[in-house]
């Protein structure tokens, strides 16, 4: 595979780039881990040290080539140091588990099902997940006592704008109660919410601290 693979990838899904760019000038995050990434190479447009892991054996065979990899990271990224790329092959819901614990800052979860239930033992304490709603997966970390919402990212007019401002708002949904954890893995879908966002950017909090501040207890 060549670069070509990545860039006809990244040109099919939409460039991400500028999603990445502001995760990254609000959380500082240096290492990432991208679980179910495929080819979407754009968080090491974004982001300087970035692990991917995925078990399609397209993104196998395409990161097999890391000079190819680093080469197309370097030409786009946004920052000053060469960018240090990683690739894990595996399914993410048992490849995680072998991962070194609390190695991350940030990790994303963007259309590739339930990331945040497994992927929480690899971040940092004080890490950060950004997750969408597909496959519901920002529903369960919004339920999951490891996470609390931190920031809502919407894209209009082709930028990408955060707030951390009124975040009672947000994971609302329009037809109360809030599913439950297994009802949301019954569906595999997103539910309406009264003010949805593009992604949510989710905070692992360490044992003790206190999440009822944003109303996290409907649904449980």
């Amino acid at each position: 595979m060549t670069s070509r693979d990545f860039t006809d990838y990244i040109r099919h899904i939409g460039d991400r780039t500028d999603l990445f760019l502001t995760v990254a000038a609000h959380t500082g995050a240096r290492r990432t881990l991208y679980p179910g990434s495929y080819l979407d190479l754009t968080p090491s447009y974004a982001l300087p040290d970035v692990t991917y892991l995925d078990s399609d054996p397209r993104a196998r065979k395409a990161f097999a080539d890391p000079v190819t990899t680093r080469e197309l990271a370097r030409l786009h990224r946004h920052y000053p140091q060469d960018p240090e790329i990683a690739f894990v092959p595996g399914d993410y819901t048992r490849t995680l588990s072998e991962l070194p614990a609390a190695g991350w800052d940030l990790a994303i979860s963007l259309y590739a099902g339930p990331v945040s239930e497994h992927v929480a033992r690899c971040l940092k304490p004080g890490g950060w997940l950004l997750a969408n709603n597909s496959h519901a997966d920002a529903g369960l970390a919004h339920l999951n006592p490891a996470y609390r919402l931190a920031a809502a990212i919407h894209h209009r007019a082709g930028r990408y704008r955060l707030t951390a401002d009124r975040l009672e708002r947000h994971l609302l949904p329009k037809t109360s109660p809030h599913p439950t954890r297994e009802q949301l893995h019954a569906t595999g879908r997103g539910i309406a919410y009264t003010h949805p966002a593009t992604a949510y950017l989710f905070q692992h909090v360490t044992h003790g601290q206190r999440r009822d501040d944003q109303g996290l207890d409907e649904g449980r």
